[in-house]
């Protein structure tokens, strides 16, 4: 049971660490600072960054609040047209799903993590803690470096195959001219997926240093 619970409690933080990560660059802050990006690419068809900024929060919202607020069918372009036609709708509603879908199996994952921490404590003391807290921050990084590699080898494939884990068919695939593309260029994916890769190991080395001091 000892060695269970270790391997158990290693393999979940990473992944809460990964989701915890993803949930802050989904937050208003970050497209707000990517937008600010001197070398962020303008609109193909000449849309301001202040209107782009403005649709990006509305989207970004639809994911946060609960139930999607009002959706995202209101938004509206400069000219008034409607902002998303029935494929980026549609594809909104899917990500919705997925993104309510993770933010509550976090959330069990937290609480799991927590009640398993206080037990291994309880059971073995602090000691057999550090061992698993060093044992998560080894395979958070230890998973971190082999999705690198899986980026290295192509950002691009690397978006491709990550939709295909989560959406069916080619739902996620839009014309360069619709609004989501515009609103959220492959540059913007780039820079947050650095963003969690760096978070995500920074908080692996920080539970190395606190578990191996632990286990003393």
């Amino acid at each position: 049971m000892r060695i269970a619970l270790r391997v158990c409690f290693s393999l979940a933080v990473p992944f809460l660490l990964i989701m915890i990560a993803v949930r802050a660059v989904t937050l208003p802050w970050y497209p707000a600072w990517e937008y600010r990006q001197a070398d962020f690419p303008p609109d193909p068809l000449g849309m301001s960054d202040a209107d782009r900024l403005a649709l990006a929060q509305t989207c970004i919202d639809f994911l946060n609040l609960p139930g999607g607020g009002v959706g995202l069918r209101p938004a509206r372009l400069p000219d008034g047209s409607p902002a998303f036609n029935e494929r980026e709708l549609q594809h909104m509603d899917d990500v919705k799903s997925v993104y309510d879908r993770l933010t509550v199996f976090a959330a069990a994952l937290l609480l799991g993590i927590v009640l398993a921490g206080w037990w291994i404590v309880h059971r073995w003391g602090r000691a057999e803690l550090g061992v698993a807290l060093w044992s998560s921050g080894a395979v958070t990084l230890a998973l971190l470096i082999a999705l690198g590699l899986w980026m290295l080898t192509g950002f691009e494939q690397f978006f491709t195959d990550f939709h295909h884990l989560f959406f069916s068919g080619g739902s996620w695939l839009f014309a360069y001219t619709d609004t989501l593309i515009r609103l959220f260029p492959l540059p913007f994916w780039q820079d947050a997926g650095l963003l969690v890769a760096k978070s995500v190991g920074g908080a692996g080395l920080i539970l190395i240093a606190v578990g191996r001091r632990l286990a003393r």
